[in-house]
This record gives C-alpha cells, structure tokens and sequence, in this order.
C-alpha cells in the first residue's frame, strides 16, 4: 500500500498563494483568497459564480497544475464542487496528509 504523501500546512498554504496569483493572471478573475479544505475538494472559492463550465475545469487544472510541484509526489485530480451557491475550483487527493 502506497504511504500518502505528507505536507506541512505553512508548505501548502505559501503554495496556494502561488498558485492563485499565478490563476487570478492567467484567466483574468477575481478568485476568493485562501484555500478551502473541504472533504472532497481542496481549492477556492469564485467569484462571480457565473461561468462556463469549461472555463470552470480550466481553473481547477491550471490550480491544480501549479500545486502539484509543491506537493511532491501526492496524486492530485483536478475537480469542480457546485454547492449551495458556491463554487469550489481546486482538486482532489486522496494520498494527500496534512500536516502541522
């Protein structure tokens, strides 16, 4: 059985930064700050809500493409979560444990 990979939160916070600076320049949008942890999706929060769903798969690709450097060796999938009138744009991890 694989072990999941380990990462320490302050790691995996700096890295959203990162990665959100890099989303918010790439695609033009206001994304929401910080991470949401969640459990089935880490990523953020949109806004506005109201966006093609393609568009929506490329933000949590483009997200989830500049996290995985960060995160050596986890398995991260790409996802979108509609919920509740949010918009969650981030990704999956099941090999993923956090860490203090």
């Amino acid at each position: 059985m694989k072990r999941p990979a380990s990462v320490s939160i302050k790691q995996l916070s700096s890295a959203v930064e990162k990665a959100v600076s890099a989303v918010k320049q790439q695609q033009g949008l206001q994304l929401g700050q910080g991470l949401h942890f969640g459990p089935i999706i880490m990523g953020i929060i949109l806004q506005p809500a109201q966006l093609p769903a393609e568009k929506l798969e490329k933000i949590a690709a483009d997200l989830t493409g500049h996290l995985k450097p960060a995160l050596g060796s986890a398995t991260l999938e790409p996802g979108v979560l509609i919920a509740n009138g949010r918009i969650i744009c981030g990704f999956i991890a099941p090999e993923l444990e956090l860490s203090e």
